[in-house]
Parts: C-alpha cells; sequence; structure tokens
C-alpha cells in the first residue's frame, strides 16, 4: 500500500508550472506563476532556500534547465483566453547583481518550450499553440513546432520551422522513450516525437498516434521492458489512457475518468514506475496509478487540488511527488512511503 505526507513547499500566487533542476549544488525545484506579473522562484530542496529568478511580468507556460549552474530558459506574457500575442522566450541566470533575465525571442501564442542538448550545443523545442486568434474560440490558424540553437552572448537566435500545422499543441514531455531522449508534443492532429540530430542529420519529426492528444509522458508502466504512452485523450480532454503497442500498433490498454484533464507525469518512484495524473475542473483530483499484476489501480491522492502541473523524483532515496496547485497559490509537497 501507498501512504504519503503531505507538506506546502511553497506559497506562489497563481503558480502554474514545477520543474526539476539538478544542478552543481544539487536538486532545486523551479516554480512559476501564469498570472500578470507572475513571479518565477528556485528552492532549494535540501536548505528549502528560495531565489527570485524574476518577478514579472507573469504568463509563464513552462521553465526548462539550462546549464548546471541552474539557469532557467522559460515562457513569459501567455495568458489566458487569447491574449498571448506577446508570448515570449527568456532566459535567466545568476549573475554578481542576482538573476538577470533577456528576452531571446518574441514567439505569438508560445505555450511549450524545453531545452534540448546536442553535439551542436543547447537547443531549444518550441510549440506556439496557434499563429493567430480572432478570439478564444478560434483554432483555425494552426500552430507550429520550431527549433533553435540557444546563443552565447549577444547572437540573436534563429528559430527553424520542422513541422507545421498542429492545431492546440498543447502536451509537451522529455525524456526517455525506447532508450533514446525524444520530445514528444500532442495536438489535435496526433502525437509527435521530435529527435535532435544524429551526427551531421536533422531533427526527425514522425507520428505515434492518430489522434487528438492533450497531454503525455512515457515510461515502461507493466515492467515488460517496453515503454507506455500515457495520454489525455482530446484537448483538456475527459480521459487519461495507458497505450500499449500490441503487434507493433499502439493500443489503449486502461483508461481513467478526467474533468478537464491537465497534470501529467510518469516515472519511477518507490522502486517501480507509476503515473501521476490530475483535472482542474470539477472535484479536482490528483491520483497516482500503478501496474499490479491484475491491471492498473489509481490510488487517489488529493480532492480539490486542481494541479496545473505534478512531477515525481527520488531524493536520497525517499520518493516524492510536487504539485503545482494554482488555485490555491501553492506547490504541495507529498512523501511517499510503501509498505
Amino acid at each position: 500500500m501507498i501512504t504519503w505526507k503531505r507538506s506546502i513547499l511553497t506559497n506562489l500566487e497563481g503558480v502554474y508550472c514545477v520543474e526539476l533542476f539538478h544542478t552543481a549544488q544539487g536538486l532545486s525545484i523551479a516554480a512559476a506563476s501564469e498570472t500578470h506579473g507572475g513571479w518565477c522562484k528556485l528552492i532549494d530542496f535540501a536548505t528549502r532556500k528560495e531565489e527570485i529568478v524574476w518577478t514579472g511580468p507573469g504568463g509563464c507556460m513552462n521553465i526548462s534547465q539550462l546549464d548546471e549552474a541552474g539557469s532557467v530558459v522559460g515562457i513569459q506574457n501567455f495568458y489566458k483566453g487569447f491574449q498571448s500575442k506577446e508570448a515570449r522566450l527568456v532566459q535567466a541566470s545568476r549573475g554578481r547583481a542576482g538573476w538577470q533575465t533577456k528576452v531571446l525571442k518574441v514567439l505569438p501564442y508560445l505555450h511549450r518550450s524545453g531545452v534540448v542538448h546536442t553535439q551542436d550545443g543547447p537547443y531549444v523545442v518550441a510549440s506556439t499553440l496557434c499563429t493567430h486568434r480572432e478570439n478564444a474560440d478560434d483554432w483555425s490558424h494552426p500552430g507550429k513546432i520550431q527549433v533553435a540553437r540557444i546563443p552565447q552572448g549577444e547572437e540573436e537566435i534563429q528559430f527553424r520551422v520542422i513541422q507545421e500545422g498542429v492545431t492546440k499543441n498543447h502536451g509537451f514531455w522529455q525524456g526517455r522513450l525506447d532508450g533514446e531522449e525524444v520530445t514528444l508534443i500532442g495536438g489535435s492532429e496526433g502525437l509527435f516525437r521530435v529527435r535532435p540530430p544524429k551526427g551531421s542529420g536533422d531533427w526527425q519529426v514522425d507520428k505515434l498516434l492518430d489522434r487528438e492528444i492533450s497531454d503525455c509522458a512515457a515510461a515502461d508502466l507493466d515492467g515488460d521492458g517496453e515503454d507506455e504512452l500515457v495520454t489525455f485523450e482530446g484537448f483538456h480532454g475527459d480521459t487519461a489512457a495507458v497505450n500499449k503497442r500490441i503487434n507493433g500498433t499502439w493500443a489503449i490498454v486502461y483508461t481513467l475518468p478526467m474533468h478537464f484533464s491537465h497534470a501529467i507525469w510518469a516515472g519511477e518512484l518507490l522502486g517501480r514506475n507509476l503515473f501521476a495524473v490530475g483535472y482542474r475542473k470539477e472535484d479536482g483530483k490528483l491520483y497516482l496509478v500503478e501496474h499490479r499484476p491484475d491491471g492498473y489501480h489509481p490510488i487517489l491522492v488529493e480532492e480539490g487540488v486542481a494541479p496545473s502541473n505534478v512531477r515525481g523524483f527520488v531524493y536520497e532515496g525517499r520518493s516524492y511527488l510536487i504539485a503545482a496547485a494554482r488555485d490555491r497559490n501553492q506547490v504541495i509537497l507529498y512523501e511517499l512511503a510503501s509498505d
């Protein structure tokens, strides 16, 4: 049986995204707000000392670690509705005078980004939710997947489109699938896998699932040596699904009801692979789901948390979940244990 102890890691108004940073000093938790004027902070997990990375303008949809010093690459100016024409990619680094933030590029409707390390240096993969909107219901201008090498010094960043025509590309996951580092991006047109160049090759994009996917994660959940895909079916849809390859084709083998699905993570906790999912509407539940010999079993972690994002990690032999409870203005920490 899995049990947990709950605590508040930090308070942050409008907290939307959380991420793990493995720096030269140890593990830190990055958290940022989506509200106007929202902050970004970095929390040393061992000491719980907090650093303020920026104090605005807010509208942060996600953040990524750039280097061992803990430099941040993230998104600002993406706000609810269709107020995201001035969305931008920024880089924040520690300096002698504290944290300094510079704008790398204004990318209208930039919704997700992540750092990929290649032989040619660090790149950013960036997904725009759309290219233009007349109103909040206008999806007639599909988004794009773009890549760019992160520049050194004052060099200007240069983006290149590697995939056109991805509408509502909300999902963005980076990790290992089938033994290689990939970025998975979900949209109305399907679930896309982005692979970085090998040697003198180019970026590769292929489609894994040919249906609308909101968010995704991957891990070997049943322990058979092959990864499964955890997906939210439909745009913020009402179903979380486990997809397994059967005779070379992805098939849904388990589902769990959601209400405005949003938070997702998969990986190793308590010595086995689990996944966490949560939704933001109705009763706002956060679940852990484990595979047992008789199938998948959901474990309710908390009701009412309405998580916007969730991450799992192991620190000094102990397993944890962190959740961004946006409506509570809290980053909640769950220390897990197993009987």
